[in-house]
């Protein structure tokens, strides 16, 4: 049975031309290669990868221009944060100013209570004032120190912040909010579950992964560039508005 098998092999590869086995060794050395080189690359370059893809489809896509975008509106983002704490504060002036007002393809206005605000006025009115002036509002939150249910996770001036651009959305049915979670144990306010549903793009999470970052700024740049009702999620849309 042996020499039979070896006879018919003999035969197979007479029969075949040198070419033919070139061919074979070929794609059979192509086929080892790809399954070691392929799953190193994804390792390596991975989030690069998913980063190009989100850039290439977001230019596909386009921005769509956002409500008042031609009237009185001074910034691009008013950003919201508790200057108290001292982590959060390092990475609204070190990470985000530097990123958004200072580098990438398109740069952006952004007002802050320290550096922005209007001496002289009070806190009522300046807060106002930087919500009605700016065509998004970024929250950034940490849960840091916060209790379980996200009573202290928020303070005074983040809540006013809140119900204002509320009322935007009820008053001029614009929706301007922008959440950045800087904790992955943020609490699960029930507000903040129900923007992941309806808005799920413009809820973001800080990644501590170096390589994910970029993929982060991008997705940054497309919530303040885009309008967010053109975002929602058509289950919900109808019946939120």
């Amino acid at each position: 049975m042996t020499a039979c098998f070896h006879i018919c092999f003999l035969r197979y590869r007479s029969a075949i031309s040198p070419c033919t086995h070139l061919y074979i060794l070929f794609y059979t050395g192509s086929a080892v290669k790809c399954n070691y080189v392929l799953p190193l690359l994804k390792h390596l370059y991975g989030w690069n990868l998913w980063y190009c893809i989100q850039v290439l489809w977001a230019g596909q896509k386009g921005y769509t221009q956002l409500p008042g975008t031609d009237s009185s509106n001074h910034y691009d983002a008013f950003v919201v944060f508790d200057i108290h704490n001292k982590s959060v504060r390092d990475w609204v002036y070190n990470e985000l100013t530097v990123h958004l007002e200072t580098s990438g393809y398109r740069r952006f206005g952004l007002c802050l209570e320290e550096r922005d605000w209007i001496p002289g006025l009070s806190c009522i009115e300046n807060l106002h004032n930087a919500v009605y002036s700016s065509m998004k509002t970024v929250f950034v939150l940490s849960g840091g120190g916060s209790k379980a249910n996200g009573a202290e996770a928020v303070n005074g001036v983040i809540r006013q912040a809140f119900f204002m651009v509320q009322q935007r959305l009820l008053d001029e049915k614009v929706d301007v909010a922008v959440l950045v979670l800087l904790d992955e144990m943020f609490p699960r306010l029930k507000y903040l579950q129900l923007r992941k549903r309806l808005c799920r793009k413009s809820v973001l999470s800080w990644p501590r992964n170096p390589h994910a970052q970029p993929l982060f700024w991008n997705s940054m740049r497309m919530a303040l560039s885009s309008d967010n009702l053109n975002l929602y999620d058509n289950n919900m849309s109808e019946s939120f508005l």
